[in-house]
């Protein structure tokens, strides 16, 4: 009797040896991934069921059921496990998410010495994950410009002034610095002397001191980013104007419009909650000896809006 048993016992035992030589190994469908941060892949075991997944580190790459997340930039080992012990593995390399084009808010613009604008940057993809940009004077005795895109003019004449990335994508804007503005050759003549304001802006029109902290306009950003820089046409103010969304932070978009203007100018508004607004903007620089001058841009644009 124990023979029988011995023999059924060696039977079974090679029988299982058979099978385990039969069993088609574990692999994966990609052994090595190229990715890019945010970007996600699908790893496949085949037929594999009960497949555990894991990361050598999930700072770099995550996995669920095989879906790979690419987290940060650098090289991870997703593993692949089954029940009977067998493991297969895929080496995933991250690269940042570079910027590949940056578009400025003008490409040329003339300021007065002594006066500022800012150049604002755009830059795509979107979801680039290394988002820093940098700023540039080709000259600084002509022109100079901060860390936000803050231009000033220092001595008449024509510089660039360039915005790049730190894989060194670049756009520019030609500045040209004038002892006085000219007057636009196609807009409209500038307005009498009378309908140019002098004074600060109009912040509310009824009791502005108590109003409640206004809504910040959906669109976002400044209104007419270089208002300051060129006179505005009346058609595109029209149409801007009208195609603004959500609240105001003053009475309306066009007394926005020109507290814009005072405020690149470093007014400090009495009205609380227009003053907190422009402090949030990393644009704005309150200056308390500003005396509510303007260059000949600002004074017609101002003209042009208060009709609004």
């Amino acid at each position: 009797m124990k023979k029988i048993y011995g023999l059924s016992a060696a039977i079974l035992t090679l029988l299982l040896l058979l099978t385990a030589c039969g069993a088609k190994p574990l692999a994966l469908d990609q052994t090595a991934l190229d990715m890019k941060v945010g970007d996600t892949a699908q790893l496949s075991a085949g037929d594999a069921v009960k497949v555990s997944w894991s990361s050598s580190d999930e700072n770099i790459v995550t996995v669920d059921a095989g879906l790979v997340s690419a987290k940060a930039a650098g090289t991870a080992i997703v593993t692949a496990a089954v029940e009977n012990g067998q493991t297969a593995t895929c080496t995933v390399t991250v690269a940042d998410k570079l910027i590949t084009h940056i578009t400025l808010s003008a490409t040329s613009t003339r300021i007065e010495v002594g006066k500022t604008i800012q150049l604002s940057a755009s830059y795509a993809p979107p979801d680039a994950s290394k988002t820093a940009l940098f700023w540039e004077s080709a000259d600084k005795n002509i022109a100079q410009v901060d860390e936000d895109g803050y231009v000033t003019g220092i001595a008449e004449g024509t510089t660039e002034i360039t915005c790049k990335s730190e894989n060194d994508v670049r756009a520019t804007c030609t500045v040209a610095v004038g002892g006085k503005a000219e007057m636009p050759t196609t807009a409209a003549t500038a307005p009498p002397a009378a309908q140019i304001p002098t004074i600060a802006p109009t912040e509310s029109a009824t009791n502005a001191e108590s109003e409640e902290a206004p809504v910040t306009p959906s669109s976002g950003g400044m209104i007419f980013p270089d208002s300051s820089a060129r006179y505005l046409a009346q058609s595109e103010v029209t149409v801007t104007l009208k195609g603004r969304s959500g609240s105001p932070v003053s009475e309306s978009f066009a007394q926005d419009a020109i507290n814009e203007i005072y405020a690149r100018n470093g007014y400090i508004f009495r009205t609380e909650s227009i003053r907190s607004y422009y402090e949030a903007q990393s644009w704005y620089h309150p200056n308390p000896g500003y005396d509510g001058s303007l260059n000949s841009f600002e004074a017609y644009n101002i003209a042009l809006l208060s009709g609004y």
